[in-house]
């Protein structure tokens, strides 16, 4: 492999790192060497996945898909490839990357797109757990590790949900829609009032009941006492999760204040995820 360039490498942070995020947190506590594979995955799947939330037609949506199924599909080496896929190529990782797992990202997009509200929160788990299993896989096949399966499930659909209630932070409500139904039926509020400002007190009750969700699924995810985070997969997977799983218990402790302002990262977390690091080994 070629070293990565300057051009690929700009756009996969552009892509990669987006404020706020929780990779672009923590990816500040990753070794250089591992980084140059990381970088252009997660500005993959940014790329990838962005696709169906963006503002256009359905169409338009379902033809960038088709045009990322077929540039997955052809030769990684070719210089005409996607920025993000050179990267990908030069730092070694797309050799490790089969070309039927990065697909499971257009699989994943489609299914996004005329996705209808899950009718309850067991509904939400399974559609989590399918979803969040693909960005566990591919991080895994990057450090040729794996965990036990039941784990990974719930970890998958807990790391998803973690996305899901992130995106409700300071007032934005874009997601309303995705809520489970027996949720909003339980609280009385539809997604189309939260949308516009109203049920407060019920988006509240909501997202705590998600958090203590996602918790919950974390704990069972997460080995044992010491939350060792599955200590079989990557450093870089653990400590995400480790982060994901801190930023719920914090967000649990004042949703109202979640929902205002939201949570940022601060310099309790870099201290954390420094020890958790230098533990990790």
């Amino acid at each position: 492999m070629t070293a990565t360039s300057n051009l690929e490498l700009d756009h996969c942070r552009e892509l990669a790192l987006l404020p706020g995020s929780v990779f672009e947190f923590t990816s500040r506590f990753v070794p250089e060497v591992q980084m140059q594979s990381l970088l252009p995955l997660y500005a993959l799947k940014q790329a990838v996945g962005g696709i169906p939330q963006s503002q256009t037609d359905d169409s338009v949506k379902w033809a960038k898909l088709k045009w990322w199924s077929e540039e997955l599909s052809a030769d990684p080496g070719s210089s005409t490839r996607h920025p993000v896929l050179r990267a990908l190529w030069m730092s070694g990782a797309r050799l490790r990357l089969q070309d039927p797992l990065l697909l499971r990202l257009v699989r994943d997009a489609l299914l996004q797109i005329d996705t209808v509200p899950d009718s309850d929160e067991q509904a939400m788990f399974e559609r989590l757990s399918e979803l969040g299993d693909t960005d566990i896989q591919l991080e895994l096949a990057l450090d040729n590790t794996e965990i036990e399966v039941q784990s990974q499930k719930f970890l998958a659909a807990a790391s998803r949900c973690h996305g899901l209630i992130s995106s409700f932070s300071a007032g934005q409500l874009s997601e309303a829609p995705r809520l489970p139904l027996s949720l909003l039926a339980k609280y009385s509020v539809s997604s189309s009032q939260l949308e516009q400002g109203e049920g407060t007190s019920e988006l509240t009750q909501i997202i705590s009941r998600l958090t203590e969700n996602a918790l919950g699924w974390f704990d069972k995810g997460l080995s044992g006492s010491g939350k060792n985070a599955a200590p079989t997969a990557g450093k870089h997977l653990r400590l995400r999760w480790m982060m994901e799983n801190r930023r719920l218990e914090s967000i649990m402790q004042d949703v109202p204040g979640f929902l205002a302002k939201g949570k940022r990262f601060g310099p309790a977390d870099a201290w954390f995820a420094w020890r958790f690091v230098r533990k990790a080994g």
